[in-house]
């Protein structure tokens, strides 16, 4: 994964859209009276912000990311002495922090290799302390896509290529796998969770409906655009991600697309 300088999350972030979806992540997580909350995989601070806003009562809260560049923008964002960062990475998060009483992972799993999963999560269940809950969210997964939307991925990839052939080059095909696309089940989401210790696991599906504008802020994140064109020219591929969308959604004369998001959590 690459995090490059002017193409962080903090786009996608900041769209209404995402706001919804990590609203509903932070009213699953329930954080007690004077808690400690670790926000792992904070990126640019928008689950933390909603954090401190919606749960004021919690004593602290650890944002936690692996790029400086996104903390940078979170620390600009929030400096209320609740609030620290740290930079780490999520596989690393018992060195990070102490004990804790919530363990958010807001839109992170999809971003660690499949086999590193369950070892992130049995590290916050260690952390966690008794009776503590761990959430997360994500929208790469086994169900994620609606059947019907399938025609839009497809017609947006060919328009992308396109874009990328105009420039003498094209997506690289012949590569491994994004991480992302190391899809699992909701129910072996639940699983990992229980495998990790956690109990009362459960899981639960929402849709909500991408804008034109939705997609665009994503294209502008380097670990997308490098997960779906495998070229290293962030600008061009981006360029060609959102081109190739913008002409996707006229012909297809689409106002949103629908997707999936996963929410799944569990108690310690």
């Amino acid at each position: 994964m690459t995090f490059a300088h002017g193409y962080e999350f903090d786009a996608m972030s900041r769209r209404p859209l995402y706001g919804d979806v990590t609203q509903r992540l932070v009213d699953i997580c329930e954080a007690p009276e004077g808690g400690v909350v670790a926000d792992v995989g904070c990126g640019s601070g928008l689950a933390t912000e909603l954090l401190l806003e919606r749960s004021a009562h919690v004593g602290a809260i650890i944002g936690i990311d692996p790029s400086e560049h996104e903390l940078a923008i979170a620390r600009d964002r929030l400096r209320d002495p609740k609030v620290r960062f740290v930079q780490g990475r999520a596989q690393d998060v018992e060195s990070l922090t102490g004990p804790v009483d919530v363990a958010v992972l807001s839109n992170v799993m999809h971003q660690i290799p499949a086999a590193e999963r369950g070892a992130v999560l049995a590290g916050c269940h260690r952390l966690l302390a008794p009776g503590g809950r761990c959430a997360l969210n994500t929208l790469f997964y086994e169900g994620a896509i609606l059947p019907a939307t399938r025609p839009f991925y497809t017609h947006w990839l060919r328009a992308a290529r396109a874009v990328l052939r105009e420039h003498g080059t094209d997506l690289v095909l012949a590569r491994e796998a994004p991480v992302a696309m190391q899809t699992l089940t909701p129910r072996r989401h639940e699983d990992l969770f229980a495998d990790a210790g956690f109990s009362q696991t459960k899981s639960e599906e929402v849709a909500y409906t991408w804008s034109l504008q939705d997609w665009e802020a994503l294209c502008a994140y380097s670990v997308f655009v490098e997960g779906a064109t495998g070229i290293s020219d962030l600008a061009l591929g981006s360029e060609a991600l959102i081109r190739g969308l913008r002409t996707t959604f006229e012909q297809l004369e689409l106002t949103g697309v629908p997707r999936r998001w996963l929410f799944t959590w569990g108690v310690k």
